[in-house]
């Protein structure tokens, strides 16, 4: 029996980012599952990328796209200077998901359950 079991797979994982420094609560992320559409529609455009002549593969690259691609929504997530809430944007998710100590947390985090690897 494998993790991704006991995964509702149009579900989406909630991962709450702790502040770097502090650890504290600084909101919650929601990734879309496995089975979810946003995931599906993004293994078709980079399995469709992989095919062309020429194309490079950037793993790291490819990591962070489809984390801003599976990223649905998230809650309370506040700004780390000024402890403001931040309204959901897809605009802002590359900028976010360029910052290794956010990245780690969210890998972690949906490795650990499985909604990241499977396929």
């Amino acid at each position: 029996m494998t993790i991704s079991l006991f995964i509702k797979p149009n579900d989406v994982s909630r991962v709450d980012l702790r502040h770097p420094d502090t650890r504290e609560k600084i909101g919650t992320l929601l990734i879309a599952g496995p089975d979810h559409e946003a995931t599906k529609t993004w293994k078709r455009d980079i399995n469709d990328r992989r095919e062309k002549r020429g194309y490079k593969p950037d793993a790291d690259a490819e990591v962070k796209e489809s984390l801003c691609r599976r990223t649905v929504g998230w809650e309370d997530v506040k700004d780390l200077e000024t402890g403001e809430s931040i309204p959901f944007d897809t605009g802002i998710l590359p900028s976010l998901y360029s910052q290794s100590w956010l990245l780690g947390q969210v890998l972690n985090e949906i490795s650990e359950e499985g909604f990241f690897f499977r396929e």
